[in-house]
This record gives structure tokens, C-alpha cells and sequence, in this order.
């Protein structure tokens, strides 16, 4: 009687923890993948979703990554231009929903897609195994059954990895790293100086093609599914253009394959215009000479930026989008600082009275700053600034620096834009103090220490940074 019992308990047990186990399994996934990340490891979601007032976002492949100057173009317009593009593998569905998650009704959506997006039809397992972990950024869907699907068809090794990221994962570690970039006006380009991939045997056509040679030279329902979410996009932007990826071959677009293409091109165009959708230029102004192809087919050398960005710019200028980029030179440089402000504001952790902030503390910004070595930070150029939070109320107003320097440094220091004095330093472990009145300082608001130095210089021939001082660490008392 009692084995029969206990038979029953364990059976309902099981039962039990059948039904539990996945369904905690689905709660915590939901729960961690739409978990938001302040601060992106990654610099792309971080510009996407920190700048501020009206941009040009552009979004596709690694073609874009490497053939458009975004600086150039955000000069010529005077609008904040990011280029969000990395890997044409990822989905278009997942790149327009994350746009959408932080587009504003002045951003303009510029998509060069590399021609397989046209013809996909599945998904590939690198994007779908990793969404949880670093590629959270672009976890974002249509639907309750688009996220269910997602779930299911995560292998659960690739679930516990993921997992271990995100647990590990420190976001105000990489603030200071992405404001950085920001103020040194990178926006999301990349430079591509590798050699051909010689693994890479497909010719040009077939490579570029590879998914209408697979599925036909004709529009997925998947790519007519991505429209209907463009045209949403549409209601709440001031405008989606698509214009021709970037290509570089001598072979690519051959006779062979051309009058397919041409068809092809007229198919897309004529979808396109039905559903009141611009594209711009032509897909053969963007193919570039075999010399200046990088390691793939859609990857162009360094050179071929300014030309590519060019052709681009000449493009929308040519053509009636050119209204939707005027933009007023004044108010385009109040956005940059909307946007440095912004970016600074995310700075959440107070420095206390007494406490030795280190050279590598993700309490503070740095800005002018080279990378932490094992020690210190070395000052870049002539000035160099801290950004920092501190409670001034129990202060006496004392600064302490603990120092090296690069030869006899006069140093400056301000605090948001008081002087605090000047003191001459030359050599290793050296501590200097300066005296201040603590109501130079805000509380609950960013301050900037900025330190200027009389003779940055470089500190031998191999290295090509102007050091002035190291920063081992500071206190505030």
C-alpha cells in the first residue's frame, strides 16, 4: 500500500514539474531577453538609443558598414547620421523593430540591403542562438507566437550560455568607452583593409544572388511581411528610402546574369512605388573595380568611402527626398550637445567624500583619455576631462591627485569651468592638492573636472599619443 502511495506522489511529482519547468523555462527567457540594457556593451544600439533630435539611421549589411562615410554625409546635411549596419545574416524584420523601439518622427531610415534580403526566406542559427545574449539588442517581435517560436528553437546550451552574459554583464562599464567615440564624432563606420577571403569561391553573381539562384529572382513573402512593417515605420518617421548595396568586382553584374538582374531590379522598383516607397540610384553606379574590393564581394577598401558616400550624397540630392534633409546648421550642432548631455546624464553613481576613485572606475567619464593600463590612464593631447556625480554637502573642498607625469607638466585643473589653480609636477608618484569652495559643485547633476597640460608630447618613436599626465587615482574630501 505505501510503495503505491509513494508511486503516486512521484508520479504526480513529475507531472508537476513537467508542466513547472518549462513553463519557468519561458517565464525567465521573456523576462531576461525584454530586460532593458541601459548601456549597450556594443556602440550601435548605444547611439541608436541615446542621440537625440533628428537623424539619418542607416541600416543593413556589412556593405554599408564599410562603403559609407556616415560622418561625411551627417557634415553635408547637418543631421546626426548613424550607421547601425553589421551583418547582413541578421534579419531585416529584427533590424526595422529595433529602429522602431527608438525612432522618433524627425529620423530618416536609409536602407542599402544587400540583395538577399529581397529573396530570404529562413532565419539563420548564429542570429537565433545568440538573441538572448549579445545580440539582445535586437530582441523585439511582432507577436506573443513570433517570441514563443523564438523560445522553443533555442537549444537550452545556448539558453544557459546566454544567460551567463547577461548575469555578467557590466552596462556603466562601457558608458565612458561609447561617449568617447561619440565626442570623437565615430558613427558606426568601419574600415575594411583585409585581403580577398580565398575560401570564397562563388563568383561574384552567385554570391551576391545566391538566394534568388536558391528561391528565384522573385520578392519573398518574407521581404513583402518586412514592408508592411516599413510602412508602419512610415506613419512614425519622416521618411524610409532604400537605395542599391554596395558592391566591388569586375565580374559582378555580368552578362551572364544581367538581363535576370535587370528583371529583378524593375520587380523591386515596381513593389516598391506601389507601396509608396522611395528607392534611390541605380544598382550599378555602386559597383567598384575588382582593385578595390576588401575580403568579400560586398566589401569595399578605404579608399572607395569617399566615392561610394559621394555618389550616395549626389543621389539624394538629385532626387525629390533631398527635401527631407534640410536641416538647419544651428540647430543641427543643439542636437550633437542634446545628445552629449543625454549620453553624460546616464551617469547614475555618486563618488563619496573620501573615496579613491580609480583610473579605471566606471563611476566617472572619461573623456580625453587613452585605454587603462596596468597602473594609470594617460592624459591625451593637452586637456583632458572627468565627468563625475558627488554629493558636495559633506565636503571641505579638497582635491587629491595622485600622479605620474610625462616630463615637467604646468597642470590646470577646472571644475565646471572654476579655476582651482595651477601646479608644476614633473615625475612618478607624485600626489598634488588643490582647494576649492564646494558650492562650484552640483548636486545631483554632472560636474566636469577638466585638466589642462603645458607640454603633452610624444613619449618616444614608436608611439604616436601625445601624454602629458597618468591618472592613478583622485579623491574628493
Amino acid at each position: 500500500m505505501k510503495t503505491t502511495k509513494k508511486a503516486k506522489q512521484f508520479l504526480l511529482t513529475v507531472l508537476i514539474l513537467s508542466f513547472i519547468t518549462p513553463l519557468l523555462y519561458i517565464i525567465i527567457y521573456h523576462q531576461v531577453g525584454n530586460s532593458t540594457v541601459l548601456i549597450d556593451k556594443y556602440y550601435k544600439p548605444f547611439i541608436l538609443q541615446h542621440t537625440k533630435g533628428s537623424r539619418i539611421i542607416i541600416d543593413s549589411g556589412s556593405n554599408s558598414l564599410y562603403a559609407l562615410d556616415t560622418y561625411m554625409i551627417e557634415k553635408e546635411f547637418h543631421i546626426q547620421t548613424i550607421n547601425l549596419s553589421d551583418a547582413a545574416a541578421y534579419p531585416l524584420e529584427q533590424k526595422l523593430l529595433r529602429i522602431e523601439k527608438y525612432l522618433t518622427k524627425d529620423d530618416i531610415i536609409l536602407l542599402p540591403l544587400e540583395w538577399k534580403y529581397y529573396s530570404r526566406i529562413q532565419l539563420g542559427d548564429f542570429f537565433k542562438n545568440n538573441l538572448l545574449g549579445k545580440l539582445n539588442y535586437y530582441y523585439n517581435f511582432n507577436s506573443n507566437l513570433d517570441e514563443f517560436t523564438q523560445i522553443l528553437n533555442t537549444p537550452f546550451p545556448n539558453f544557459i550560455k546566454n544567460i551567463k552574459y547577461r548575469l555578467l554583464y557590466n552596462q556603466y562599464e562601457y558608458l565612458g568607452r561609447n561617449i568617447e567615440k561619440f565626442n570623437n564624432n565615430e558613427r558606426g563606420t568601419r574600415i575594411n583593409n583585409r585581403n580577398f577571403n580565398s575560401e570564397l569561391t562563388m563568383s561574384c553573381d552567385k554570391y551576391l544572388f545566391l538566394k534568388q539562384l536558391k528561391n528565384g529572382y522573385e520578392l519573398s513573402d518574407t521581404f513583402k511581411k518586412n514592408i508592411q512593417i516599413i510602412k508602419r515605420l512610415q506613419t512614425k518617421s519622416k521618411q524610409i528610402i532604400f537605395t542599391w548595396p554596395t558592391v566591388a568586382n569586375d565580374t559582378c553584374y555580368s552578362a551572364e546574369y544581367r538581363p535576370q538582374i535587370d528583371k529583378f531590379v524593375i520587380k523591386i522598383k515596381k513593389y516598391l512605388a506601389d507601396n509608396e516607397i522611395e528607392i534611390i540610384g541605380n544598382p550599378y553606379e555602386s559597383k567598384f573595380p575588382t582593385k578595390d574590393m576588401a575580403d568579400t564581394y560586398y566589401h569595399v577598401k578605404p579608399n572607395v568611402k569617399e566615392i561610394r558616400t559621394k555618389q550616395l550624397i549626389n543621389s539624394i540630392k538629385q532626387h525629390p527626398v533631398k527635401k527631407y534633409f534640410n536641416e538647419d546648421k544651428l540647430q543641427y550642432q543643439k542636437n550633437i550637445q542634446l545628445s552629449k548631455n543625454n549620453m553624460l546624464n546616464l551617469l547614475d553613481e555618486d563618488c563619496l567624500v573620501k573615496e579613491k576613485i580609480s583610473f579605471k572606475s566606471s563611476k566617472v567619464i572619461f573623456q580625453g583619455w587613452s585605454h587603462s593600463e596596468k597602473e594609470f590612464r594617460w592624459s591625451l593631447n593637452n586637456e583632458a576631462k572627468i565627468h563625475f556625480k558627488i554629493n558636495p554637502r559633506k565636503l571641505i573642498g579638497n582635491l587629491k591627485l595622485n600622479i605620474n607625469t610625462l616630463g615637467k607638466q604646468n597642470i590646470k585643473v577646472t571644475i565646471n569651468g572654476d579655476d582651482l589653480g595651477e601646479k608644476i609636477v614633473n615625475g612618478y608618484n607624485k600626489q598634488i592638492n588643490f582647494n576649492f569652495d564646494k558650492t562650484i559643485l552640483n548636486k545631483d547633476k554632472i560636474n566636469t573636472m577638466k585638466l589642462e597640460f603645458s607640454n603633452a608630447h610624444r613619449p618616444n618613436d614608436r608611439d604616436n599619443r601625445l601624454l602629458a599626465m597618468a591618472l592613478k587615482s583622485f579623491t574628493f574630501e
